[in-house]
């Protein structure tokens, strides 16, 4: 239980509006199991997940099941080819009705427990033996429906009936995304795991903390900041997301390489609050989208989603990727998380630069500041 000596958005050290002024989130925050409890309420309940691009759902009984935190839901393509979400769990006995991926039912959701039936619009069609309990009706006991929208070709899923749409709370985040990938709707042939094991012995807030700066990658990422000049990488804030655009592209790197002719020269990641990535590496025309979900307060999975142009994706890029970005990333988050646990340790300093460069770390200021607020209200 979270000491009440601590608060959850006023530290010993401010965290304020000017980031070169600010200093860190205080460890507890990253390490107390009561804050784990609070971030589901006043943040994963409440705020829009991805579960999965819209290609994933070609016909009707497609599903994708997703965990958010203690929730387990899934997406589904009715029969009337729109797509739903719902909990996953039967009205009967609270048995999981899907296992964890992706699939098709065909017509009907079979609870594998006691055979309750459900239509792929969440429906109930039918329970054995139930016309032997008087006035029990079939329409009390549809699944639950969650909301539901489409976000840059992506499905998300909201716990709250009141959420404010992405489409509109972000909606420079779409124009932003359009505008820079010209190929963003010719995407396609979602792919898993081009980040390999998503598995990390870290908390969310570690991992999200690491991938919104790179005052770090000239001297953790030698590969990645030879291919991308940190000397000209840009870092840029807005209302829930942060965007990182490495435009300077060495050919000739250490990190993987590039055909002469390769179409895209830049690198692009946009962090939307709050744990989704958008990401574009050098080369073919292939874009990642990923999430980072708490497991606990100090595990997370980081996965999702790569989708290409040509449906063919390149190899040498998901190797560095799966083989060497991942795992050097992997490395310092674990390593930051024992830290925090540190009795040696409590809050840090924000590194800015007065040019707000992409070696600064007011991306993370931000983050600390929507986390501040979120835990706040």
């Amino acid at each position: 239980m979270l000491d009440k000596t601590k608060s959850m958005s006023e530290y010993e050290k401010p965290l304020v509006e000017e980031p070169e002024l600010s200093y860190t989130l205080p460890s507890y925050l990253y390490t107390d199991v009561d804050v784990y409890e609070h971030e589901k309420e006043r943040i994963f309940y409440r705020t829009w997940q991805m579960v999965a691009h819209q290609g994933t759902f070609q016909k009707a009984g497609d599903y994708c099941t997703v965990q958010i935190c203690d929730q387990n839901l899934f997406v589904m393509m009715g029969s009337d080819q729109q797509l739903r979400g719902f909990y996953n769990v039967c009205q009967h006995r609270a048995h999981e009705l899907l296992p964890p991926g992706t699939g098709n039912v065909g017509s009907l959701v079979v609870c594998p427990y006691h055979a309750w039936a459900y239509k792929t619009e969440g429906a109930l069609h039918g329970a054995p033996r139930s016309s032997n309990r008087p006035g029990f009706d079939k329409a009390d006991y549809s699944l639950k429906e969650v909301r539901l929208e489409v976000f840059l070709n992506c499905v998300f899923i909201n716990l709250d009936d009141d959420a404010t749409p992405l489409s509109e709370q972000a909606a420079d985040l779409e124009a932003d995304i359009r505008e820079r990938v010209p190929y963003f709707d010719e995407l396609k042939a979602p792919t898993l795991g081009m980040l390999g094991d998503g598995h990390i012995n870290a908390g969310w807030k570690v991992v999200v903390d690491n991938y919104v700066e790179c005052y770090h990658c000239d001297h953790a990422h030698h590969d990645f900041a030879n291919i991308i000049s940190m000397d000209t990488y840009q870092q840029d804030t807005f209302g829930l997301w942060a965007r990182q655009i490495g435009g300077d592209i060495r050919q000739d790197n250490t990190a993987y390489e590039l055909d002469d002719d390769a179409p895209v020269m830049q690198s692009l990641f946009w962090f939307l609050w709050p744990n989704m990535t958008f990401n574009i590496l050098p080369g073919s025309q292939e874009m990642n989208f990923s999430v980072i979900r708490p497991l606990t307060i100090d595990t997370c999975d980081f996965s999702g989603q790569s989708l290409s142009v040509t449906g063919v994706f390149d190899e040498r890029r998901a190797n560095y990727t799966i083989d060497v970005l991942m795992p050097e990333d992997i490395a310092l988050c674990e390593s930051v998380q024992r830290g925090l646990k540190s009795k040696g340790y409590t809050q840090g300093p924000m590194i800015v630069d007065p040019e707000r460069s992409g070696r600064g770390e007011h991306a993370i200021h931000h983050f600390h500041r929507l986390v501040q607020k979120a835990l706040k209200a």
